[in-house]
């Protein structure tokens, strides 16, 4: 995540709001992603922090490739 959005970004506030909505949230299921959601926005900014705000790749970024053709 580049500086410019960290800088747009307040993680532990978007964290704070997950996690306010799992408080009033009556689904189970729906709860547990929104804690989850809510403990990820704190590992970036944790992150962010130690790394005084400088630019990081995602350590595991998806890739499009395709699965290897298993061989015969």
């Amino acid at each position: 995540m580049g500086d410019a959005v960290a800088e747009h970004l307040d993680f532990t506030q978007e964290a704070n709001g997950c996690f306010r909505l799992a408080e009033s949230e009556t689904h189970a299921e729906v709860r547990t992603l929104l804690m989850g959601m809510g403990y990820g926005w704190l590992t970036l900014a944790n992150r962010h922090k130690a790394s005084g705000g400088a630019h990081h790749e995602p350590i595991d970024e998806p890739t499009e490739e395709p699965a290897d053709e298993p061989t015969i």
